[in-house]
């Protein structure tokens, strides 16, 4: 036995004999101390989440379910264990067989004061550091979670934000790859990247949450994606609308600032690698400026360097993209995305919060194989489309003076801007 310790310390042991580690090491600590143990796993489903994206899911699976079998089990020098994660992967058999297995869920009230902070234990913490001055910017970047009918803290974010004299910070975001959430929202369908998007708005989504999924089904339909946000802590839920088939149909919001930022970031790097710094940069500055050579340009960077020539066969691609760089934008502008607005629907309004800004609306426009002279009466046939529908009077009522109007045509890889100032 003292061999097969050392060669599971020394990481020299064989596949076998990791996955009956946990029962041998049970069978040791009860053999000294003369009492049955207490396994906790946290982040079990970790591996089962790193092996999907590096596909070979089966096989961690078939390992993490024979380790679980031989350490929870069928070890009979175990009193009881506590395992923690995002996924239940009920679907995969992974706990079949184990006995008295009780589940408890983002949306069960029991235990749930126990997985975070509570408002009294932060409020007891800002005043141990003399700190009860920040209990509203504490509220707004790392409050929000509910688990069942309790609303608590991250409480690592807490840590963090004391630790790192009271300067807030996205902390939580930065313990754990969100590898996963990029890539879910990178194979969505375009109506359900939206609907992510306006999430930073402050609106809210209804979907029907089912804690049963499995990583293989994140791929799926958008009800799945929203449930993975959930049990991951992305979003949280405001209501439950309605029951179906036992699982509940939800209002889901985001959480706090800390995520908003998280979400940014991630929806910002849907689509490629290349929205990076100095392309937004000036993609934010051309929009604000109403610089229509600048805004040309750095629209055809992005086209020329990633889009494929399958991916800019319609609208709904052209839209998504600057949908989703328009993000960058958003801590200072309601970004609204098809919305009804004077005579018929724009493509997409920016409406300033500060009303002494300028707002903008932008009208997108494809047609194929168009030489540059087409291009141009394209865009403009945007600006005209914004002039006659009378998209910027909602803007105006709401005491915006100053829009601006854009007509954006794409035809391939090739962009051409046209800029009006009303």
């Amino acid at each position: 036995m003292q061999a097969f310790y050392q060669r599971i310390a020394d990481s020299s042991a064989g596949t076998t004999e990791v996955q009956f580690s946990l029962g041998k090491l049970s069978s040791l600590l009860f053999r000294h101390y003369g009492r049955k143990v207490v396994v906790v796993i946290d982040e079990y489903d970790t591996p089962i989440q790193q092996g999907y994206l590096n596909g070979c899911y089966e096989q961690v699976i078939g390992f993490m379910r024979n380790l679980f079998t031989a350490g929870l089990k069928d070890n009979e020098d175990l009193e009881f264990g506590i395992l923690t994660g995002i996924l239940r992967v009920a679907k995969e058999s992974l706990f079949s067989g184990l006995n008295n297995l009780v589940v408890n869920t983002i949306l069960d009230e029991k235990y749930s004061q126990y997985f975070g902070f509570t408002s009294e234990e932060v409020s007891d913490m800002a005043a141990y550091y003399g700190k009860k001055d920040r209990l509203p910017e504490i509220q707004s970047w790392y409050d929000g979670y509910l688990f069942g009918n309790t609303e608590v803290y991250n409480p690592w974010s807490v840590i963090s934000y004391f630790n790192n004299n009271c300067k807030p910070k996205a902390f939580w975001s930065r313990t754990s790859s969100n590898e996963m959430i990029g890539r879910m929202i990178r194979t969505a369908a375009s109506e359900t990247y939206e609907s992510l998007a306006a999430l930073m708005q402050g609106t809210q989504v209804q979907a029907l949450i089912d804690t049963d999924i499995i990583y293989p089904e994140v791929r799926g339909d958008s009800d799945v994606i929203y449930s993975f946000l959930l049990v991951a802590g992305y979003l949280r839920v405001t209501g439950i609308v309605s029951t179906m088939n036992d699982n509940p149909i939800c209002s889901l919001a985001i959480p706090n600032r800390e995520i908003k930022s998280v979400f940014q970031k991630e929806i910002l790097n849907t689509y490629s690698a290349a929205f990076t710094g100095s392309l937004l940069r000036d993609f934010e500055v051309a929009v604000r400026t109403g610089d229509s050579a600048l805004l040309t340009r750095t629209l055809q960077r992005y086209l020329q360097q990633s889009a494929s020539v399958y991916d800019t066969a319609n609208e709904s691609f052209y839209h998504g993209t600057v949908f989703g760089m328009l993000a960058v934008m958003s801590d200072s502008y309601y970004i609204t995305s098809n919305g009804e607005a004077g005579e018929g629907r724009f493509d997409v309004q920016l409406e300033p919060k500060d009303k002494k800004q300028a707002g903008y609306i932008l009208e997108f426009k494809t047609k194929k194989d168009l030489d540059e002279d087409g291009m141009k009466a394209l865009a403009e046939e945007g600006i005209r489309q914004i002039r006659d529908h009378r998209y910027y009077t909602d803007m105006e009522y709401h005491g915006v003076n100053h829009v601006i109007l854009f007509g954006i045509a794409f035809s391939g890889k090739k962009v051409c801007v046209k800029v009006e100032n009303r």
